[in-house]
């Protein structure tokens, strides 16, 4: 009888991971280099070197190994970072690349900003189901209309984990998607990226839901917004410039509210400030 086959822990899966792209990288990076194209199938390459040297290493999901470092689950590895940083884009149908970055593509937080308390208005039966993942903290931005109060402008929901490709880009998934309207009657659209507390903001994710957005609603204003989940449960909503290359993005405005009871709202204190 043949022995069981042990799979590969998750320690396992993202150093041979790391392997892969690393390969991937080496084999076209030249020195001075600010964009270095590669393809699914140089991925799919590198995995069968790296599965030489380890045999236990079997790939069942060969799109998730780039997933993985666009998504922001993953940092790309010290010794690809070393010679940038680098984040990596869509460029076409199974075409991708690494792009050289002024700064790493993770947005830090200050975790002394100022926070600003609000009455909670999701009901009940959807905090006991909605989980604590960014699902949760997408229908608490709903429900308590914190992109309204954000943005100052009046926020209508369309879809949620819309996956969706675009041209010359690739595939991409968007967190979630709004149009609004302000007092003028200007037209926006606003995609936002949300992460949880134990996962952080990237602009590899901006960078693809700005790309979305515009050649979607080429008429909307932009307003790309981002929510990060902080570790006291509070929400950092953060509006970046719509920039087209990852280096111009920047953030444009901050607020960070926290979610409580009426009664344990400081009414006095926040009527008071200027």
């Amino acid at each position: 009888m043949k022995p069981k086959e042990r799979g590969q822990s998750p320690e396992e899966q993202s150093r041979n991971r790391d392997d892969v792209i690393k390969r991937v990288f080496e084999q076209h990076y030249e020195m001075g280099a600010k964009e270095i194209p590669f393809s699914m199938d140089d991925i799919r390459a590198a995995i069968a070197e790296v599965a030489k040297t380890r045999p236990g290493y079997k790939e069942k999901n060969v799109a998730d190994v780039r997933y993985q470092y666009t998504s922001g689950r993953r940092a790309l590895p010290e010794s690809v970072n070393k010679l940038g940083p680098w984040m990596i884009v869509g460029r076409g149908k199974a075409q991708y690349a690494f792009v050289k970055l002024a700064a790493p593509p993770e947005i830090r937080l200050q975790e002394d900003l100022l926070t600003i308390l609000l009455p909670d208005a999701t009901p009940e039966i959807v905090l006991e189901y909605a989980g604590s993942d960014e699902q949760g903290i997408l229908a608490k931005i709903h429900y308590n209309r914190l992109l309204d109060i954000f943005l100052q402008v009046t926020c209508y929901h369309l879809q949620n984990h819309w996956r969706t490709s675009i041209k010359n880009k690739g595939q991409c998934e968007i967190d979630d998607l709004y149009v609004g309207l302000d007092i003028d009657g200007k037209q926006f659209v606003i995609p936002v990226e949300a992460k949880s507390a134990s996962d952080r903001l990237s602009k590899t994710q901006i960078v693809q839901m700005i790309d979305f957005a515009r050649e979607r609603y080429p008429k909307l204003i932009m307003r790309p917004v981002g929510v990060q989940e902080m570790k006291d449960g509070s929400l950092a909503l953060l509006e970046f410039t719509p920039a087209a290359h990852p280096n111009e993005i920047k953030i444009k405005e901050m607020r960070r509210y926290k979610l409580v009871p009426m009664s344990e709202v400081p009414l006095d204190k926040q009527q008071s400030q200027t």
